[in-house]
């Protein structure tokens, strides 16, 4: 590794976490007229993405994208570029591999699907991974951390 970047790629996993290490994100939500629970306020959107077998593809899906400076959105674009390297979640394999490798992750009853979170420096993100084929396989949500609000 011979630059900050790869570094940074290399360790993303490891810094990973199974438990939301900021949980009152979820507790300040928007309610619709109906009483329907939406956004956490501080959402700036999430990546949905799906790995074809050959590559990653991704959608951008904006949810209150006027609180993200261009700061922020850098390093959610970084921290996506590293959860999908070589050294990552390069595939439905590896993402495999490594959910089945943190069952306290797993949420439901089809062992498929997992939550983890991580701390970064400008904003807080829960990550989704699904381990099935030709599903969307990660959902990785951004928000911005409650002190920069």
């Amino acid at each position: 590794m011979n630059n900050k970047n790869d570094r940074m790629n290399a360790a993303i996993l490891d810094r990973l976490s199974v438990q939301c290490p900021f949980p009152d994100t979820f507790e300040d939500v928007e309610i619709a007229g109906n009483g329907v629970r939406l956004y956490p306020r501080n959402k700036i959107g999430h990546i949905r993405a799906d790995h074809d077998g050959q590559r990653w593809w991704n959608t951008v899906w904006r949810c209150h994208d006027e609180l993200a400076t261009s700061e922020m959105k850098r390093e959610i674009d970084a921290t996506y570029k590293a959860l999908t390297e070589k050294d990552a979640l390069c595939d439905l394999d590896a993402l495999t591999r490594f959910c089945k490798s943190h069952p306290e992750a797993c949420v439901g009853d089809s062992g498929t699907e997992y939550n983890f979170y991580l701390v970064g420096n400008l904003c807080d993100y829960w990550i989704r991974l699904i381990t099935r084929k030709r599903d969307y396989n990660m959902y990785l949500s951004a928000y911005v951390k409650k002190d920069s609000q």
